[in-house]
């Protein structure tokens, strides 16, 4: 009697070609390419506001008056941010589900940017920049997760790895996006402008992170083998 196939049995199925031979590879599927997409986005928008909050804190500084101290707090507000969010908050897809969490994430990055872009005050300031880094801090292992558990073994390390690498991409975007602005808005309020501009991406990546599968693996650690099964 044949065991039950593991979910990523089904996944890592070489299938066949009509006349009943093997395709050389496991070929990835349009969902699965797209899970992969969105996982990128992520760490993209990591490397984005790290390195734009660079661009804008000397106008930030201007704005608000910091002294050195406090310029270093508005630095270092994201990167500590996104520190205890992957640390104390990256098991949650555990207990709510993979897909539930990758929403709820960007969703809050998203928020949180609104706000940015609004801040009133310094205190507020290195609040929302910390928010932004905790909501992408808690989507690190999320976005490793929904990879691995959703593609073929054998291309697994490598898209792991190349959807880490956006976040280079995303810091020379940042960057790029902090100098266009400050060169045809020569304002304080520059820096505003910077973040509001990632508003519409980041919802965009929610509305689209609606509607991808939820991970099969997890569905069957919680008993819900009938929704993880392959239609």
């Amino acid at each position: 009697m044949n065991e039950p196939r593991s979910v990523q049995g089904y996944i890592d199925q070489t299938p066949s070609w009509p006349d009943g031979t093997p395709t050389p590879s496991v070929p990835m599927t349009r969902m699965q390419w797209r899970i992969w997409i969105l996982a990128t986005a992520g760490k993209f928008f990591e490397g984005l506001v790290v390195f734009m909050t660079g661009v804008a804190l000397p106008l930030i500084v201007k704005e608000f008056g910091l002294s050195p101290v406090e310029k270093g707090i508005v630095g270092a507000a994201p990167l500590a941010g996104i520190m205890v969010g992957a640390i104390t908050l990256g098991g949650l897809a555990d207990i709510y589900g993979r897909r539930r969490m990758f929403v709820i994430e960007m969703l809050v990055f998203t928020i949180f940017l609104v706000a940015l872009a609004v801040a009133p005050g310094f205190g507020w300031l290195v609040f929302f920049l910390f928010g932004v880094g905790v909501a992408l801090g808690c989507d690190y292992p999320t976005g490793h997760l929904v990879i691995s558990e959703s593609i073929p073994s054998r291309d697994r390390g490598k898209l792991v790895l190349g959807a880490f690498a956006f976040q280079a991409v995303g810091a020379l975007v940042g960057t790029v996006i902090g100098y266009l602005i400050l060169a045809n808005i020569p304002e304080l309020g520059a820096w505003r402008l910077m973040y509001a501009v990632v508003i519409a991406p980041a919802a965009l990546i929610v509305i689209a992170r609606l509607f991808i599968t939820d991970s099969g693996q997890w569905l069957m650690s919680r008993g819900r083998r009938a929704e993880a099964e392959p239609e």
